[in-house]
């Protein structure tokens, strides 16, 4: 896109772009995150992912079991996907968005009727929210779970829809492929912080009132891909061609030993 057009979007109110114009505005964004998740009070993170926003796909690199994660947004013309690839089995499993979207609605279906009470509350999740504008501090409550956020201002509109899309896929992938929570907070968080125009650089989640179930996030935002994350993405490139495509179950199976 040349530098002339995307001042002129960046000027553009959004309120005058088209959905598929403005779909075209985000996919056009192109920046990184760096995070690393601590557990409890622990000084050495239990987990370090880059996650690489690149015109027309986002591209999650984990340490450890060592994973990419690649995922392409719905348009008209396809359907949205992850694609998962394990480094070590050199294996890859296709998980189309609409069929998880599709299961996704029966997991909440259960947990809302589930007798626990935090499973209950993930599946339609109410905050007491407060925002700090001055000092970037994003706050929800609740008795059965709480997030205390710092944030910085979003680069700008787009990519912050950019980033609230995957992020909002992600959660709803981990809570189906790795039995995790259902993603109800996740994704009030993600629209508290569109909401407010901000993007997370610490977010730490607390259950009840233990802080030992304390998991903290700490997230490097960079407005730019640099010529080793371009490279990155081209290895990733090359594991979508080669890598054995099989089922969903297999994968998951053999991820987990």
């Amino acid at each position: 896109m040349s530098r002339i057009l995307t001042l002129a979007l960046a000027t553009m109110p959004l309120s005058l772009l088209t959905p598929a114009e403005f779909a075209a505005q985000a996919d056009a964004q192109e920046f990184r995150v760096e995070t690393e998740v601590f557990i409890a009070d622990e000084p050495e993170p239990a987990s370090r992912t880059v996650t690489l926003f690149e015109n027309g796909a986002v591209y999650e690199f984990v340490d450890h079991p060592p994973q990419v994660i690649v995922y392409r947004r719905g348009n008209a013309d396809r359907p949205g996907q992850f694609i998962l690839l394990d480094r070590t089995s050199k294996r890859r499993t296709d998980v189309p968005v609409d069929r998880m979207n599709a299961l996704m609605d029966k997991v909440q279906a259960w947990a809302a009727a589930n007798d626990d009470a935090l499973i209950k509350f993930s599946a339609a999740p109410e905050f007491e929210e407060t925002f700090e504008r001055d000092f970037g501090q994003l706050t929800l409550t609740s008795k059965e779970w709480t997030y205390k956020v710092a944030t910085v201002p979003a680069e700008d509109a787009a990519a912050l829809i950019r980033f609230r899309d995957f992020t909002d896929a992600y959660a709803r992938l981990n809570a189906l492929l790795y039995g995790e929570m259902p993603p109800g907070p996740r994704l009030a968080l993600n629209e508290a912080l569109e909401k407010h125009g901000v993007v997370p650089v610490e977010i730490r989640r607390i259950l009840g009132d233990d802080e030992d179930t304390q998991v903290r996030a700490a997230h490097l935002f960079s407005w730019r891909l640099s010529r080793d994350d371009r490279g990155r993405i081209d290895e990733a490139q090359r594991f979508l061609a080669n890598f054995e495509k099989v089922d969903n179950e297999t994968y998951r199976t053999a991820w987990k030993q």
